[in-house]
């Protein structure tokens, strides 16, 4: 199987007191994975965006739409790879770069699994891997 899946790295800045990173449920990877939302529009009218995740967590993802979508709206996401799917409640959406909407949706049923791919501990900061490794020199 081709994995069209591209990962990028942040530098990890310390997390300040009120920073809503401080109550995520789980850990936010930045990886681009394509997936196909499916939403609804007036009167019903079904509409299908091919898309890619931006952000994604055991709990949800963020990608962009064409069309922007209403927070409390359920949508598709369906996993261009896995080509598995799952209902997702949209909780934001905000016009984007180059006219886009950012989108960022939750899992309405738990599905950690769904990106296939292994997130790390909450606790783990790539920052600070190193403080607990002790050098004795030898004199």
């Amino acid at each position: 199987m081709i994995d069209n899946r591209r990962v990028t790295q942040s530098n990890p800045a310390p997390l300040a007191e009120g920073d809503p990173r401080l109550r995520r449920r789980s850990s936010r990877l930045t990886i681009e994975i394509p997936v196909e939302v499916i939403c609804k529009g007036p009167q019903n009218k079904v509409r299908i965006e091919e898309s890619r995740t931006f952000v994604v967590s055991a709990h949800g993802c963020a990608f962009a739409l064409k069309i922007g979508v209403l927070p409390g709206d359920t949508v598709v996401v369906i996993h261009k790879i896995s080509h598995e799917e799952v209902s997702c409640r949209v909780v934001m959406c905000r016009q984007g770069k180059e006219g886009g909407w950012d989108t960022g949706v939750e899992f309405q049923r738990l599905s950690p699994n769904f990106w296939h791919i292994a997130f790390p501990p909450d606790d783990w900061d790539s920052s600070h891997r190193d403080e607990n490794v002790t050098v004795k020199a030898n004199k």
